[in-house]
């Protein structure tokens, strides 16, 4: 069965810093450049239920792209990844375990900084404030230049109405 719009999953480790920045930084330049797509973040060792990072929530939201109010960690599960059309991944540590957990994902993984020389972001978890904002101008770096890829391999159409999720 194929899917109306196509699912880009983000991953890191626990889902509460990078992949819910990610995740909100995806959903703005989609919405911005309106285009349909849906976008999701989960951990590969999450504790499940645990609220985003303080200073993600304050970085996403001084930066005009919020995460949800009811963002909540998840473990990214094999049925999430067989249905995704693509998987973006943090660091190597990530898309390794990725590779090894879930295998049959491994054709749609790659970095999320992938387009700047294999750019990895490091987890945050510990870092003070202004970490988490050097980190949101990669990601926003990447997320763009991942929507134009996608674009320009006809796996995303620019113009569509953009459906939040």
């Amino acid at each position: 069965m194929s899917r109306a719009k196509p699912l880009i999953l983000i991953l890191c480790t626990g889902n509460v810093c990078r992949s819910p920045m990610a995740e909100a930084l995806m959903r703005s330049v989609l919405v911005r450049r309106n285009i349909s797509a849906e976008v999701e973040s989960r951990g590969l060792a999450a504790a499940v239920g645990r609220a985003p990072h303080p200073y993600a929530l304050q970085t996403a939201s001084d930066f005009g792209a919020p995460i949800a109010a009811d963002k909540r960690a998840g473990s990214v599960t094999s049925a999430e990844l067989r249905i995704a059309s693509l998987v973006l991944v943090m660091d190597k540590m990530n898309y390794h375990r990725v590779h090894k957990v879930f295998p049959q994902a491994s054709g749609k993984t790659f970095l999320l900084g992938r387009w700047q020389a294999e750019l990895e972001i490091p987890d945050p978890i510990a870092a003070p404030e202004e970490t988490f904002r050097a980190q949101w101008a990669l990601m926003r770096t990447a997320c763009e230049a991942w929507v134009e890829h996608l674009l320009q391999a006809g796996m995303l159409s620019a113009g569509l109405q953009h459906a939040d999720s």
